[in-house]
C-alpha cells in the first residue's frame, strides 16, 4: 500500500510540473525548455551522489539510457502537440497510456490484475479523460479535431512512455532508487548536450535561463521530485506497473484543482463528477491491493 501513497505523490507534483511547464511553453521554444529543464534537474540530483552506487552492470546502464530516450522523446513529441493543438484535444488523450501499460506488463513482466483493480483502473481513466475534456459535449473530439499529424504524435509518445515504467521496474529490480533517478537524470543530460551543440541554441538558452530562471528552477524542482517519488516507488518490491500508472493519472484531478479550472462555474457539476469516479477507481486500487 505504500507504493501507492508514494505514487500519489509523485503524481501530485507531476501535476505542478505540468502546470509550470504550459506557462513557460506560451513562449518559449520546446527544445530551449527541455534542454534548460534537463540541466538544471542534473544539477539538482547532485545531494543524492553520496547515496550513489556507481558500480552497476553495462546492461542496467544500457536500459536506463533507453528509457531516458524513450521519455525524451515522448516528452518533446508531446511538448510539439500541446504547442500546436488545443490542451483539451491533447491532454484526455493521454488517459489512453496506462492502457498501454497494462497490456506490456502482462507481456513483459506476467502481471495479470483482477476485476475490481481493472474497474478502478477504468474509473480513474474515464474521469481523468472527462476532467481534462474542454466540454463534455465534444466527448469523442480529441479522436477527431485534431489533424492527423498531430494525433500520430500524441499516440507515437504514449506508445514510448509506455515502455517506460516497465523499464524502470526491471533496473529497480538490481539497483536502488537514488542510482537510478542519478543515472536517469545524467542520461537525459547526454541526449540533449547534442542537441544543444547540432542545434546552436546555447545563446537562445542562456537567454531563456536569464529571462525566466525562476520557473525553469521550479519546473526542475517539480520534475526531480515527481520522478524521484515514481521511481522510489516502483523500486518497492510489492509495486504493481499495471496499477501504478492509473494511479499517476490523478495527477489530472491535481490539475484541475491547483490549476483554478476546478471553480470554473459552467463545468462545474460535470469536473465534479469526473473527480469523484477518479477518487472512487483510486480507493478501489488502494483496497484490492492490500
Amino acid at each position: 500500500m505504500i507504493w501507492i501513497i508514494i505514487m500519489l505523490g509523485s503524481s501530485l507534483f507531476f501535476a505542478l510540473n505540468h502546470i509550470s511547464k504550459k506557462k513557460l511553453l506560451e513562449n518559449t521554444n520546446v527544445l530551449d525548455m527541455m534542454i534548460a529543464v534537463g540541466i538544471l534537474s542534473f544539477i539538482l540530483t547532485f545531494p543524492l551522489i553520496k547515496f550513489v552506487e556507481f558500480q552497476i552492470s553495462y546492461k542496467n546502464i544500457f536500459l536506463i539510457a533507453l528509457n531516458s530516450a524513450f521519455a525524451f522523446s515522448g516528452s518533446f513529441l508531446l511538448n510539439i502537440a500541446y504547442k500546436n493543438c488545443e490542451i483539451s484535444s491533447v491532454s484526455p488523450l493521454l488517459n489512453v497510456n496506462p492502457l498501454f501499460v497494462i497490456v506490456f506488463s502482462y507481456f513483459i513482466l506476467g502481471e495479470l490484475i483482477n476485476t475490481f483493480q481493472m474497474f478502478g483502473v477504468l474509473l480513474i481513466l474515464i474521469g481523468g479523460y472527462i476532467v481534462t475534456l474542454g466540454n463534455i459535449r465534444f466527448f469523442f473530439r480529441p479522436f477527431t479535431s485534431m489533424p492527423k499529424k498531430y494525433f500520430l504524435i500524441v499516440l507515437s509518445t504514449l506508445l514510448l512512455w509506455s515502455f517506460c515504467p516497465i523499464l524502470n521496474r526491471v533496473v529497480l529490480l538490481e539497483i536502488d532508487a537514488c542510482s537510478y533517478m542519478f543515472f536517469y537524470a545524467m542520461s537525459l543530460l547526454f541526449i540533449q548536450i547534442p542537441l544543444l551543440l547540432l542545434k546552436k541554441r546555447i545563446k537562445n538558452i542562456l537567454h531563456l535561463v536569464k529571462k525566466k530562471w525562476q520557473l525553469i528552477f521550479i519546473i526542475s524542482f517539480f520534475w526531480v521530485i515527481s520522478d524521484f517519488l515514481h521511481i522510489w516507488a516502483l523500486s518497492i518490491p510489492t509495486a504493481v506497473v499495471s496499477l501504478a500508472m492509473p494511479v499517476k493519472r490523478i495527477s489530472n484531478l491535481f490539475t484541475i484543482i491547483l490549476g483554478g479550472k476546478m471553480f470554473n462555474e459552467k463545468n462545474l457539476l460535470v469536473k465534479s463528477t469526473a473527480c469523484v469516479f477518479m477518487l472512487a477507481g483510486f480507493f478501489i486500487i488502494g483496497l484490492n491491493t492490500i
